[in-house]
């Protein structure tokens, strides 16, 4: 890359990172109700950046794809010093895709960030957590009660038939689950499908989201290419906020 081409992607960067920063001051949507930034915002802010730099990296060592092994790293590093921030008494350690939550030197917490569920439709949540559960437990001899999930994004992760199972929402999609009309309804399937998930203790307390809709590399690559901006609105509950009071001992 060099000269003119260069400069327009440097400029397309600035741009991107730019209306990423209006967002977080609260002038990006309309419908944002709070004019300070909450930590849900932030921190989804945070995870947008860790998808605009990465795309800088690939194209400038000219990569045919991101990294995800370095999306994952670079996440639970920015996370730990994310809450490390609002928990002082803490000392977060990203190792091996996941962060080491230690108070008073011993290890509390273990933290694992999944991005989105991929092709693991909430029907699978269990399995998929399960999964998790056992790989950690064998790898690091982790108490399943231990082990946090914070969940960034729903995007394509939604099934309609079983959250008619759990619910009785009735949707042709799954993604129809995320429209404005269902705030309510796609709340209480998520709460449902988490009360489900048999493979850990306490898992209302153990496994947190973001956003239902908006992918933060999605929304980094709208801000790239200069499209209009899909920032979320709305967070899923319970959400960073529960889970910084869950560690802090409030809950």
């Amino acid at each position: 890359m060099g000269g003119e081409k260069e400069e327009r992607w440097e400029q397309r960067m600035a741009d991107a990172f730019r209306q990423l920063d209006t967002f977080l001051e609260g002038h990006g949507h309309q419908s944002l109700e709070q004019s300070e930034p909450c930590t849900e915002k932030q921190l989804f802010a945070l995870l947008t950046r860790v998808y605009l730099n990465e795309e800088e990296i690939r194209v400038r060592q000219k990569l045919k794809r991101k990294s995800s092994q370095r999306i994952s790293r670079v996440i639970h590093e920015k996370v730990g010093v994310f809450l490390s921030q609002r928990l002082p008494d803490y000392e977060f350690n990203a190792m091996e895709g996941l962060l080491f939550a230690k108070k008073d030197k011993e290890i509390v917490a273990v933290l694992k960030c999944i991005p989105d569920l991929g092709s693991y439709d909430t029907h699978s949540w269990n399995a998929t957590i399960a999964r998790f559960v056992k790989q950690y437990q064998k790898r690091f001899q982790l108490a399943p009660e231990r082990l946090l999930f914070v969940v960034c994004s729903l995007s394509k992760s939604l099934d309609a038939a079983h959250a008619k199972e759990l619910t009785g929402i009735e949707v042709w999609t799954g993604t129809a689950l995320t429209a404005p009309a269902y705030r309510e309804a796609l709340q209480a399937y998520v709460g449902k499908c988490v009360e489900t998930i048999a493979a850990l203790p306490i898992p209302a307390q153990q496994v947190y989201f973001l956003s239902g809709d908006v992918h933060p590399n999605a929304l980094a690559c709208q801000l790239l290419q200069g499209e209009a901006a899909n920032f979320p609105d709305r967070w899923l509950r319970p959400s960073v906020s529960e889970l910084i009071q869950f560690l802090d001992g409030k809950l």
